[in-house]
């Protein structure tokens, strides 16, 4: 039978390791970012995706978004869907895309950039406070 004490070092050694992945990942991106460049887009519509899971339809909503860079017009597909509409079609965002590659884009939104290092944050401090918690 296994230590219960090893198990609980083995949850906050894991959310440990998670929060460390999300501070790396959320260093990585805002360097990334700051070499990119921002222009104004417009929300020309959202790619609806339809899903059913446990027997009902889900509607996911992925913003397009259209910018112009060096007068070449691209549409950009946000990778980050929701269950509502986030942008109303026709208002402006702020768009980050690396100079040297204008298709590598997004929306300049926390949730947007960050996505990953939020999701290891929050799973991290999960295991380090149930390990902790279970340590009393």
């Amino acid at each position: 039978m296994s230590d219960p004490a090893s198990g609980r070092l083995v949850l906050v050694g894991v959310g440990g390791a998670l929060v460390l992945g999300a501070l790396v990942s959320f260093v990585r991106e805002r360097l990334r970012f700051s070499r990119w460049t921002a222009t104004t887009g417009v929300v020309v519509g959202h790619r609806v995706r339809q899903t059913r899971r446990d027997g009902r339809l889900r509607t996911q909503y992925h913003p397009l978004v259209r910018f112009v860079v060096a007068g070449r017009e691209l549409v950009f597909e946000s990778s980050l869907s929701t269950s509502e509409k986030r942008y109303e079609e026709g208002s402006a965002v702020t768009m980050l895309y690396d100079p040297n590659d204008p298709e590598s884009a997004c929306i300049d939104d926390v949730r947007e950039k960050y996505t990953l290092a939020m999701f290891l944050g929050a799973m991290g401090t999960i295991f380090t406070a149930v390990g902790g918690y279970l340590s009393r």
